[in-house]
Parts: C-alpha cells; sequence; structure tokens
C-alpha cells in the first residue's frame, strides 16, 4: 500500500489545532508553490528570494535553504555571508 503524497512542510495558515492563525498569512494554493520553491533549494543547493514579513514592512532576501524544522514551523536560510532562520508564517512569497 503506498501513502498518497502529503505536504512536507507544514501551511503557515493553521496552527498546530487547524484553527486559522493571523490574517497576514498566505493563501494555501501560494503556499504550496512556496513550498515547492522552499524543497527544491533545500534539495538542489538553488538560491532562492523570499520576500518576508519584517516589523516595520516587508524586507527581500536572498541565499540557499539549508535546513527546514516543520516542528518548529521555520527555515534556515543561508545569505552571503550570514543566515537566519525565518518562520512559516513570515514568508509572503519565494522565487528561484
Amino acid at each position: 500500500m503506498s501513502k498518497p503524497n502529503q505536504s512536507v512542510l507544514i501551511a503557515p495558515d493553521r496552527d498546530f489545532k487547524g484553527t486559522p492563525a493571523t490574517e497576514n498569512n498566505i493563501e494555501n494554493s501560494e503556499w504550496r508553490k512556496v513550498e515547492q520553491v522552499l524543497t527544491r533549494s533545500l534539495e538542489e543547493h538553488v538560491k532562492i528570494c523570499l520576500t518576508v514579513n519584517k516589523p516595520h514592512g516587508t524586507s527581500d532576501l536572498k541565499g540557499f535553504v539549508t535546513v527546514i524544522n516543520t516542528y518548529l514551523r521555520e527555515i534556515k536560510l543561508r545569505e552571503e555571508d550570514d543566515w537566519q532562520w525565518i518562520r512559516f508564517e513570515d514568508i509572503r512569497s519565494a522565487q528561484i
């Protein structure tokens, strides 16, 4: 028996109990696209551009995904000379 293909990442617009979280989150269909970009960056070491929410607006970040932590719902993005943890709910979009 094979299992149905399940999403690797937890959608950011749901909390752990399945109830809607904040209004700032992206739609499920858009999250699937983000998820594919993040996974590709991790598996194939492809550089990506993320648009993320910051306390005073949005910011564009470029780098490689080195870790996807589904339990804490965050990724580790390695930029040129630094790295940072980014929470799923802060991600607005992702492009290769």
